[in-house]
């Protein structure tokens, strides 16, 4: 467990999360560093192998928290036009993930999460994350008001 919760803080948060997502949502100009995307295709080859060997959870056959530490890292990662792309080479990762995504625990867990945040946990085949991000929020699910001092 520790090795796998030490490869997401060293690597998967790293290149999934930090050089993709917050690349795309916070710095779109700058682009990808040209070095994270052969690092990230490393990182899902290793999840893909691990996952690929019949186990239902990284640590199989048992449920643990190293599945529940992967799972935010595969999720926002999906939102990335790139894991559009990479997601088809690796079916054991789509497997796992609609795996965790059927918990009773995570279906309870999306169900309060905003609208719009949890769509992205469909099946992978059934949705495209990037044209969630493109999209529209909507008053419901966002405001423009700024917080007022008092109100934090």
């Amino acid at each position: 467990m520790n090795q796998w919760i030490s490869a997401v803080n060293g690597h998967y948060y790293r290149y999934l999360i930090f050089h993709v997502c917050h690349e795309h949502n916070v710095f779109p100009q700058f682009g990808i560093p040209s070095y994270a995307m052969p690092k990230v295709a490393v990182c899902l080859q290793v999840l893909e192998r691990e996952l690929s060997d019949g186990g239902q959870f990284l640590l199989d056959p048992e449920l643990s928290l190293t599945d529940f530490y992967m799972l935010p890292i595969i999720h926002n990662f999906d939102f990335a036009p790139e894991a559009q792309t990479l997601h088809p080479k690796h079916p054991a990762i789509c497997a796992w993930r609609e795996r965790m995504e059927a918990l009773s625990t995570m279906k309870r867990f999306r169900a309060a999460q905003p609208q719009g945040l949890h769509r992205a946990c469909a099946p992978m085949g059934d949705f495209a994350p990037a044209k969630i991000l493109s999209g529209q929020p909507s008053s419901a699910e966002y405001s423009d008001t700024p917080v007022s001092q008092s109100s934090r």
